[in-house]
């Protein structure tokens, strides 16, 4: 999974090595100092919660990338919290045009689809 192509995205490696494993989510008072920001990176962590909220522009793209973590790879599997909060996301964030270019030059590459993208980019 760490090497598929579908989920590799350019990332602020503080961020990334902060967030560890923590589940997305939606994080109530995100003005609270306990939260921790990245200049102008607009991800937000609470490393008491262990919840990270991504900024609004990521939100589909990572729905769509965990869900087709759990199309491809038969040993990943949400919580039934974070598959919801997947799907809500999914829904009100869509599919843009760049996703479906990413994935179709990644297909070319990789040889695989990535059946949740293409369902949503036809």
């Amino acid at each position: 999974m760490q090497s598929d192509l579908y989920n590799l995205y350019p990332a602020v490696g503080a961020v990334n090595a902060t967030r560890q494993n923590y589940n997305f989510g939606m994080l109530a008072n995100t003005s609270n100092n306990s939260y921790r920001t990245f200049g102008s990176c607009e991800m937000i962590i609470d490393s008491k919660g262990k919840k990270a909220q991504p900024p609004e522009r990521s939100r589909g793209m990572i729905a769509r990338t965990y869900m087709y973590f759990e199309a491809a790879y038969p040993k990943y599997k949400m919580s039934r919290q974070q598959r919801q909060l997947m799907e809500a996301w999914d829904k009100q964030y869509p599919v843009t045009k760049w996703e479906c270019e990413r994935s179709e030059k990644i297909e070319e590459v990789q040889k695989n689809k990535n059946l949740i993208l293409l369902s949503r980019c036809n």
